[in-house]
């Protein structure tokens, strides 16, 4: 049963390094390393909690004290319920999909660009529907031929780089595991700086005009929770970071303890679910076969 205690207590420390870390990382790490690796580390770390509560509310049920059988009630009733808050995620995020998939099928016929007649200056991808980026009259009357050269590679770059899958990706463990609430901002803005840099290719210095000036056409709007929208991210930053020249970070060591990480709370997991299945469903004959017991 200490070992048990020992092994179920180390995704939460996982968690909270990673929740309370997710900056850290984000300014440490390079942005295309950020993306990818934070969803990860995030999934696997929201699975790996949901088995130590899942183990430890197995052990406390089968206990038969009534102290302990309430408590492992009360767990059971926590992961319902984020289970649930899951379920409504996915399906808001599947009805937007849906309804954003008509851009798609009109950017089929016009070589992946829609142009949307609205004052609103504004520029997102739609990853649905085959993908698409969509751009405002407002925003393209307001900017020169590169700066919208610019931004629609900003939001071509989000399509090519899968960013919503991986955003979320984050956005689903974090509810799972609230302790990773801050992690799927960092994600955005890694991927708004991934993007960036994509379009920077085509001019640094118009990337960065063009990101300023549809920062400041909107400032008096509220863009709310766009997860590949050009105003994404900290803009701030984000202009600061073009107004460089491109830095490339060693992320080596930090992707080396990552693959570390992922395959260690994997096996950790693994374990955590084999004591559920040692309480709920022991084998014939054995009464438990968990290396817990």
């Amino acid at each position: 049963m200490t070992l048990l205690l020992v092994v179920a207590v180390l995704p939460w420390v996982l968690s909270l390094l990673l929740g309370f870390g997710a900056d850290q990382l984000d300014r440490r790490l390079n942005p295309s390393t950020a993306v990818v690796l934070l969803p990860i580390l995030s999934m696997v770390t929201a699975f790996s909690v949901a088995a130590s509560m899942a183990a430890l509310a197995a052990v406390l049920l089968a206990s038969g004290e009534i102290a302990w059988v309430s408590v492992g009630i009360i767990i059971c009733a926590w992961m319902f319920w984020r289970v649930v808050e899951v379920a409504r995620h996915v399906r808001r995020v599947a009805v937007g999909a849906s309804i954003a998939s008509e851009f798609g099928d009109e950017a089929r016929a016009t070589g992946g660009i829609v142009v949307v007649d609205s004052d609103v200056p504004d520029a997102f991808a739609v990853p649905s529907g085959g993908g698409a980026v969509v751009v405002t009259t407002g925003l393209a009357e307001a900017l020169s031929d590169n700066e919208l050269r610019a931004v629609v590679e900003h939001e071509r770059a989000h399509l090519r780089h899968r960013h919503s899958v991986w955003i979320q990706m984050c956005e689903i463990a974090a509810r799972l595991d609230p302790i990773l609430g801050p992690v799927p901002s960092k994600v955005r803005h890694a991927a708004e700086r991934q993007a960036d840099e994509s379009a920077a290719t085509l001019g640094r210095r118009d990337t960065l005009s063009a990101i300023a000036r549809t920062a400041l056409l909107r400032k008096h709007l509220d863009h709310g929770n766009r997860a590949l929208a050009s105003t994404g991210g900290d803009v701030v930053r984000r202009v600061q970071a073009l107004s460089e020249p491109p830095r490339h970070r060693r992320d080596r060591g930090i992707l080396a303890a990552g693959l570390v990480l992922i395959l260690a709370f994997t096996v950790i997991s693994t374990a955590l679910f084999d004591v559920v299945q040692d309480v709920v469903a022991p084998e014939t004959g054995e009464v438990a076969t968990s290396i817990f017991r």
